[in-house]
Formats: structure tokens, sequence, C-alpha cells
């Protein structure tokens, strides 16, 4: 799916390229590494199914990057959503099914909150969880431009890590990052919260989509040698308001919910590939 033309994405130089905004699957994921970490890092040998693995051990723990929950839907914004008054049709059968989407995720909040007979149960109101996005917006693109490994493994998924291990290994060795947030533009706006409950007892993954707008900056520093003030390299440092779809992650485990991780970015659903073929587009 192409990026949206009027959405600003994140600075090329703090998106991981192994991990740019994806739509991989729950259901497709074929191995459980990002979507094209396989150009960035050696292939690992094939791995035996989740089913053996947890005959042999019933202890084995779930990995938490199995993709991107099927059904995940983002109404489009801009000129990629139909009009009302050109389109009334198509723009009619997209808020309709953003309604059965909205019923869906209800129904399987409920499945969610009762999975577990532990008390008290999880509470599936996204209100507190606008604060832990902002957090872990902010403390993830710093430990990014800090080059913080250790703070990016325990809020990142397995894939997102690797594509950012990745990306601060290339980095030359006398260049920084200095990435600076000024301030949120709007509070988290939560578009998505999709749940796929696990053939396991006990277990399921909750993932929202949250859209951010902030005004950010990123600088590039390089080393001038001993005694020297590192030199901003030219064109960057600039503030500018980006907006993009943060996607969050947690998972149950043996009943026990999980704190919150980042999964990575996606991109506003395209109208195409949900409204009916039986109702084209208008042009003109």
């Amino acid at each position: 799916m192409a990026p949206h033309a009027r959405r600003a994405t994140l600075l090329p130089f703090l998106y991981p390229r192994a991990h740019r905004p994806s739509r991989r699957l729950f259901s497709t994921c074929r191995n459980l590494r990002a979507g094209e970490m396989s150009t960035m890092i050696p292939r690992e040998k094939p791995q035996r199914s989740m089913q053996v693995m947890m005959k042999e051990d019933p202890g084995a723990s779930l990995p938490m990057d199995l993709g991107l929950i099927e059904g995940t839907f983002i109404m489009p914004t801009g000129p990629r959503k139909p009009s009302i008054f050109s389109e009334p049709r198509r723009r009619w059968q997209l808020e309709w099914y953003r309604a059965k989407r909205r019923f869906e995720e209800f129904r399987m909040g409920w499945s969610y909150k009762y999975l577990s007979k532990r008390k008290p149960r999880p509470k599936m109101g996204l209100r507190p969880v606008g604060p832990t996005a902002q957090a872990l917006y902010r403390q993830m693109y710093t430990a990014f431009s800090d080059g913080d490994v250790t703070t990016l493994s325990t809020i990142c998924t397995e894939g997102l890590l690797a594509s950012f291990k990745s990306r601060i290994a290339s980095r030359p060795r006398n260049e920084r990052l200095r990435w600076t947030l000024h301030k949120f533009i709007r509070g988290p706006k939560f578009v998505s919260h999709r749940i796929a409950v696990l053939p396991y007892k006990g277990a399921a993954i909750r993932q929202v989509v949250v859209r951010m707008r902030s005004r950010q900056s990123v600088s590039r520093m390089v080393s001038r040698g001993p005694g020297r003030p590192d030199a901003l390299v030219q064109g960057t440092g600039e503030e500018k308001d980006i907006s993009e779809y943060v996607v969050l992650q947690r998972r149950m485990w043996k009943e026990i919910e999980e704190p919150w991780m980042v999964w990575g970015t996606t991109e506003e659903t395209d109208p195409d590939t949900v409204l009916s073929p039986n109702i084209p587009a208008q042009s003109g």
C-alpha cells in the first residue's frame, strides 16, 4: 500500500528501513520477523510450528511479534476518503464497514475480558492507554536516537527491535542523532482496537492503533575530534509536523496481561481493499 501523500511520516534517518509502515497480517505471517528483515539480517533456520513447540514444552513462551491482526481497519482521510457528495454510495459502504468493525471489536473485547479467570479482570477502556502511548512514543525515539538498545529491547517487539538494532549498527562511528519532541499537536486518537485469541489456555494478543501528531526535529551531529564541538549537518534539525499511526501491542499469557509494547507503524486502509467491487469509484 502506498503511503498517503498528505500524511507526513517519520524522518528518513529515523525510520528503520527494515520496518517501514507495514500491514503484514497476523494470519499470514509465515515467520516471526518483520516483513523485510530477511534483507537486513541473516536468514534463520526454519522454525517448528508453535503447536509442536507447545506440546514439547508446555511452558514455552509465545513470541511477541506475530504480525498485524487481520481485520485492522483505519479510516482513510483527505482525498483518499470517498466524498459524501460525489461518491455517496462508496462513502456509505465505507462507513458501514467501519461500524461493523467497531461492533466486532466490542464483541472481541468482552471475550478478551473474560478470557482470564483472575481478578481484577482486564480493563478494556482505552483512555488510560493514551498517556502510555505518548510515553512509549517518546521513549522509543529517544532511545533510538541515543543508540540505547537496552531500552529498546524492553519496549519494542522482536521485529521492530531487530530493525532498530540494524539501523543503529549501520551509523557512522563519528555521527550521532539528536531527536527532539517539541510538542504533541493533538492528543492520541485510537483508530483500531483488535484482539486475537490464541489456541492456548489464557493466551491472546491485543493491538491498538494510535494516531500520533507531533512537532519534532532530528539533528545529525558529526564529531570533529577531541576538544572540538560536534558539527551540525546542514539541512537537519528543522522542526516538522509529523503524523503517523503507531501500533501498540499487549500480550496475555497464562491469563496474565503483560505491559504494552510498540509493534511498529502502519497506514490508512486503502478503500479499494474493503469496498465491494460492484460499487466503482466515480471519476471527475
